[in-house]
Parts: structure tokens; sequence; C-alpha cells
């Protein structure tokens, strides 16, 4: 495994929480959809930035790395331990 590869999975890993501070459990689904996947984007492209290779290449892989550990660990972690769940209906706005 890369250095690159590691610093996306660990993004991605660590993003549900950063992400269910900004999500308000009103929003529609396709919303919070759509704020995940752009929030996948801007992390891959902050990973590739600071690995020094900010490429189409280096954007689109880091970025498909980070929104798929992000999915696959909100499932499987994050969720079941009710962390993230906890921390969304402490951060709802109203």
């Amino acid at each position: 495994m890369t250095e690159f590869e590691m610093y996306s999975l660990l993004v991605g890993f660590f993003l549900p929480p950063a992400l269910a501070i900004v999500q308000q459990t009103k929003w529609p689904d396709q919303l919070r959809a759509v704020v995940a996947f752009l929030a996948c984007a801007v992390a891959g492209a902050g990973v590739a930035y600071f690995q020094g290779d900010l490429t189409g290449k280096r954007f689109v892989t880091a970025a498909l790395i980070v929104l798929t550990t992000t999915l696959a660990t909100y499932r499987s972690f994050w969720k079941p331990t009710s962390v993230a769940p906890a921390i969304e209906s402490r951060t709802n706005i109203g």
C-alpha cells in the first residue's frame, strides 16, 4: 500500500463523524447524499494536494478511495456504534 492510498483510507475513515456535524437529520436523503459526495471529492482533492500531485488521475483515485471508505465505515462502524447518529442529533439546528 502506498502512502497516498493510506492517507486516502485514513481520511475516509474519519470523515463520517465530521460529516455528522454538518448534516442535519431533517434533510432529505438525496441532499445528505450530495453533501457526502461533495465532501468526499473535497477530501480527495486535499489528499492529492498534500501528497504533491493534484492531477486529474490522482484526484479521482483519492476521491474514490475516500468515498468508498467513508461509505463502508459509516455503515459498518460509525452508524452501528451510534457515534455518527449521536453527533447528528446533537448538532441539529432548530
